[in-house]
Formats: structure tokens, sequence, C-alpha cells
């Protein structure tokens, strides 16, 4: 009886909370990115604090204001593209790594029968 409430909890709840576990890790870690939001604002200005206003006189300023933003976009866009892609391989890792752990916790119960019957037959690794 003990290893029938064994073997239903392990692909039964245990399933379910491992699986909830390890989609939590992976939708943080999405949360975390935000690659969408990422790719939205991807030419957006980085961290400007002040680039001029446009109609404050002179040339000169308006030049020096729009050469300020204009460093300030490719700059967030430098950014934000390596933070897009870190976070792509980030994420395509763990949702290896979750698919990994998955299956191996599907097929734990079963590696005592396959060590068994590979000792019944005499079966020996060689290293």
């Amino acid at each position: 009886m003990f290893l029938v409430g064994l073997i239903s909890w392990w692909y039964g709840r245990g399933w379910v909370e491992q699986w909830r576990r390890n989609g939590g890790m992976l939708m943080r870690t999405l949360e975390f990115f935000s690659i969408g939001q990422l790719l939205s604002t991807l030419f957006s200005p980085f961290r400007q604090i002040s680039a001029g206003v446009r109609g404050d006189g002179s040339f000169t300023a308006s030049f020096s204001a729009f050469l300020d933003r204009l460093i300030s976009r490719i700059v967030g866009a430098f950014v934000r593209f390596f933070t897009i892609l870190a976070g792509s391989v980030i994420i395509a890792l763990q949702a290896v790594y979750v698919a990994v752990i998955m299956a191996f916790w599907w097929l734990v119960p079963v590696l005592p029968v396959v060590g068994f019957v590979a000792f019944m037959i005499g079966w020996v690794p060689h290293v």
C-alpha cells in the first residue's frame, strides 16, 4: 500500500507541484527580462536626463540636443539589444533545464526496475 501511495503521489500531486515550481521559475525569468517591453522601447532614449529643448534659440543648441538624443537612443538600443539577447539565451537554457527535470521526474521511479533487469541479465557498463 505504501508503494502505491508513493507512486500515486509521484505521478499526481508531486508532478503538479514540480510543474508549478519549474513553471514559476520560468515565468519569473520571463518577467525579469520583459523581452516584449524591451522590444517595444528598443530605440527609446536611454536614461536621458536632459538633452536640451529643441527650440531654445540657436542652431548649435538645437543640433547639440539632437546629437544628445541620438547618442542616447543608440546607447539604449545597444543595451536593450544585448539584454534581449542574454534574456533569450537564458530563457532557452532554462526551458531545456525544465524539460530535462520534468523528463527525469517522470523516469525516476522506473530506474530501479531498469537497474534490476540489467542486473538480472548480467549487463555491466564498459568504462
